[in-house]
């Protein structure tokens, strides 16, 4: 079944020269799942997408992600939205940043060992 999700999204825009101004934006997107339950944890887990993407707003140091409804394709799904929110802050950001490059270096060894030493 089709769900529309729409999410808050308090975090930070960029427009270059590392400066980082605060931004409110509102996304909607569709989710596929077989029951309410899980088109919720669908959701969630996209809002933990989101808030990893997004930049963090600089007045809070946070991004912040809320789901503010859900609708199936007859009614609107009923959940707290006040626990429905996911939050990073800067320093989240950089540690997956940092993992990222880990992981980057070793995937980058790797593949130096396979081309000198075959697999």
């Amino acid at each position: 079944m089709e769900y529309q999700a729409t999410f808050g999204i308090d975090g930070g825009v960029s427009h270059g020269f590392g400066i980082v101004y605060s931004d409110y934006v509102r996304e909607q997107k569709v989710i596929f799942a077989d029951s309410h339950q899980v088109a919720y944890q669908n959701a969630m887990s996209m809002a933990g997408k989101f808030a990893d993407d997004y930049l963090s707003n600089p007045d809070s140091g946070f991004t912040t992600v809320q789901l503010l409804s859900l609708r199936s394709p007859d009614e609107d799904i009923s959940f707290d939205v006040s626990k429905s929110v996911v939050k990073r802050s800067w320093v989240d950001h950089v540690a997956r940043i940092a993992s990222l490059e880990d992981k980057i270096a070793r995937e980058k060894a790797h593949f130096v060992n396979l081309l000198a030493f075959g697999s």
